[in-house]
């Protein structure tokens, strides 16, 4: 599977106007606007004095100026413009319009809104709303305006340097508290950067932290700011992080700041990890740069490669108040004796190895299946628990049917979990960490990019692998069990409702439904399924069903109780029972959630009903029928619509009467079939056929003696 599984229906064309109606004497109603994805649509934009331009409204207070953009404020992946409050005037505000392609962390907007954290720049409010230059609705957010611009304009430009004697209490304290804060809330900011460090006042005095919503936790980071094992991720994969991240690149942050440039510009990302692998984060950062004395300790806190040791805030207040912390020492690799000689170089510990392998993946392959990395580690290091790891994972890989070079690549990746557990699990150029997985996924869905990666991680079970790999207990390890259980078993399963749509639902909880037909309204939440599909009503290809293979999964995924039996009967392979189980789907969501009136829709899914028509044997109802629905089109219920349809009285009754009339039609063919073929004696028939009409004739003249005297005796 390649690509996102082929939809059972055609796969909507990109929106143009198409003939509405499809049944005779359906009127073309205008559907009335309604949208209520949360949060709260723009409003109707009021023009202001003195605005002038293209703008929208953001919960009636917020003007938001399209033609009045803020380079200077953008982000990788949101554009920033200015912004307007009406209830407080002058008050200074920037807006982030964030892109498409790439997912907003919602649920930590609605954490951050109106919270005022110290250091953190201040989320006033955010929206979803149509946004005019993109012709479809975005998440908007809206932050206070940092009046002293970016503490560096970019990641390769220079700049001059803050001075020693600030550091400690102008920058790293009060940036460092509002980690803290972050972390008591459950948030991750992994947006840490020079270039995404603000000055509040015109004065440059205050410093802060700057967005962390627009783009996936960590996909915006410079490999050189991240820790060794999220740097060698790839961006979008690298998972929600923790405070040991945050504090990584607060660390790698200040180095920079007090050297006044970003030491590694022009290094390429492989080779920054590398080095980092090879001499630790802070000596390749460092290199032969001068750091000041007074920031050594705590950089080489922050920027200690294990997790478990590096300094947080507590750390920083013992230094800050002239405690003498004992300089943490990275602790070194095991190193052979004798090295190992892999690609031209030689090695004499695990971990360089281990990257110079995933980097010359072919070459790993042939010295894994000769066995000399397992007779490496076990004579060189000593390792015997993991040497016979290694061995396993060949004859157990190498067992499986298949591919051979599918085979290989299982085996390299299983090997290259177990000599470097922290690293993320690598398949080829796919490189993800399993809390990842979900936005990666998103985010190659809605780039339209190759999915199968992502496929194959969930049906050959590297997950699982990687888990085994770990020598430490994770708490996780049962969900990511049940959860990849399930997703595998969305894979399997090629109807609507399920497939490779089904598992990027489940796996994000505020992804909005990726439909082409709905993609532009941005919908979150199942309530507001039907009227997005209601307002492209009039523009959609009504030949094409409204519940595609998305919206079936978001439907599925956001609400499997109100909405599973019928997708189920949406699955069904006789077209007419199909068609009325992608009727019941909408009706049911209609009846439940509203709303009331879908005059657009019901039209469209109206024009779908044919394959329902069709079915009944009785032409007499099949023409009630046509007559009928559009009728209760009109009235702009598919709940309506649905019960008249899915009648089965009326099922049974047309059952019945077309088995009556095939069994009439078979006797009279015998009887054809008789004659024809000299099988019935025509005399024979001839005194039958009298005997019939002389019972009937002696009936009736029977039935007119009695009505005769009946009559005089009244008389």
């Amino acid at each position: 599977m390649a690509e996102a599984a082929a939809d059972l229906r055609p796969s909507p064309e990109p929106v143009r106007p198409a003939p509405k109606p499809v049944l005779a004497g359906v009127p073309a109603a205008d559907p009335p606007a309604a949208d209520t994805t949360e949060p709260a649509p723009a409003a109707a934009p009021q023009p202001t004095p003195g605005s002038g331009g293209s703008f929208i409204v953001v919960r009636d207070r917020f003007t938001i100026f399209c033609d009045r953009p803020i380079p200077s404020l953008d982000m990788p992946n949101a554009l920033a413009f200015e912004v307007a409050d009406r209830k407080q005037e002058g008050r200074p505000l920037y807006a982030l319009v964030c892109k498409p392609e790439m997912p907003a962390r919602i649920s930590v907007m609605r954490a951050l809104k109106g919270l005022e954290i110290p250091a953190v720049l201040h989320m006033v409010d955010w929206g979803v709303a149509e946004w005019p230059p993109v012709d479809r609705k975005c998440v908007i957010v809206i932050y206070h305006r940092p009046l002293g611009g970016r503490v560096m304009e970019s990641m390769s430009g220079q700049f001059k340097r803050i001075p020693d004697h600030l550091f400690a209490r102008s920058v790293i304290k009060p940036i460092a508290d509002g980690l803290v804060e972050l972390g008591q809330k459950g948030i991750a900011h992994r947006a840490i950067r020079p270039d995404n460090l603000y000055y509040m006042d015109e004065q440059r005095t205050k410093m802060v932290l700057g967005d962390c919503v627009t783009a996936v936790p960590g996909n915006d980071q410079p490999v050189v700011l991240e820790t060794i094992e999220s740097g060698s991720c790839t961006p979008s994969a690298r998972g929600s992080g923790t405070y040991a991240d945050d504090m990584y690149a607060f660390g790698a942050s200040v180095l920079m700041l007090a050297i006044g440039r970003n030491p590694m510009q022009g290094v390429p990302d492989i080779e920054i990890i590398r080095r980092k692998i090879q001499t630790g984060s802070y000596g390749a950062l460092v290199g032969d740069e001068r750091m000041p004395v007074s920031l050594i300790e705590c950089l080489r806190g922050m920027l200690t490669d294990d997790p478990d040791q590096r300094w947080a805030a507590t750390n920083i207040d013992l230094w800050l108040n002239g405690k003498r912390l004992t300089p943490i020492q990275a602790k070194g690799e095991s190193q052979a004796q004798r090295p190992f000689r892999f690609a031209e170089q030689e090695f004499h510990s695990i971990r360089p190895l281990s990257y110079a392998m995933y980097q010359h993946w072919d070459k790993a392959s042939q010295v894994i299946n000769d066995g000399s990395l397992e007779v490496w580690i076990r004579r060189g290091h000593e390792l015997n628990d993991l040497a016979d790891g290694i061995a396993t994972a060949i004859k157990s890989t190498g067992a499986m049917a298949g591919n051979k070079a599918d085979a290989d690549d299982v085996i390299v990746a299983r090997v290259l979990m177990m000599l470097d557990q922290r690293m993320p699990i690598r398949w080829r150029d796919f490189r993800v960490f399993v809390e990842g997985f979900g936005q990666a996924l998103a985010v190659a869905m809605l780039r339209k990019q190759k999915l199968q990666p992502f496929t194959d991680f969930i049906n050959r079970e590297l997950w699982r692998h990687w888990v085994l790999a770990q020598t430490k207990h994770l708490p996780d390890n049962q969900q990511y069990e049940n959860v990849f259980k399930d997703l595998k078993n969305y894979l399997r399963d090629p109807n609507s409702g399920a497939g490779i749509e089904r598992c990027v639902y489940e796996l994000n909880e505020w992804q909005p439904c990726m439909s082409p037909l709905i993609e532009a309204q941005y919908v979150m939440e199942v309530k507001g399924v039907l009227p997005a599909l209601e307002s492209v009503s009039k523009t959609a290809n009504t030949k094409l069903w409204p519940v595609d293979r998305h919206v079936a999964a978001f439907l599925r995924a956001r609400y499997a109780k109100g909405t599973g039996t019928q997708i189920d009967s949406m699955n069904d392979s006789r077209p007419d029972r199909a068609t009325i189980g992608m009727l019941s789907v909408l009706a049911i969501v209609q009846r439940r959630l509203g709303p009331e009136l879908l005059h657009g829709l019901a039209m469209w899914v109206g024009g779908l009903m044919w394959p329902v028509i069709n079915s009944y044997q009785n032409r007499n109802k099949s023409k009630e029928l046509e007559k009928e629905i559009p009728k209760l089109i009109r009235k702009g219920s598919l709940a309506e619509l649905f019960i008249y349809l899915d009648n089965p009285e009326e099922r049974q009754k047309d059952a019945e009467g077309f088995a009556w009339a095939k069994a009439e039609y078979a006797a009279a063919e015998k009887q054809i079939y008789d004659l024809e073929h000299g099988q019935m004696d025509r005399q024979d028939s001839a005194i039958k056929t009298g005997r019939q009409a002389g019972t009937v004739v002696a009936t009736v003249i029977m039935f007119l003696t009695i009505l005769v005297t009946l009559v005089a005796k009244l008389l």
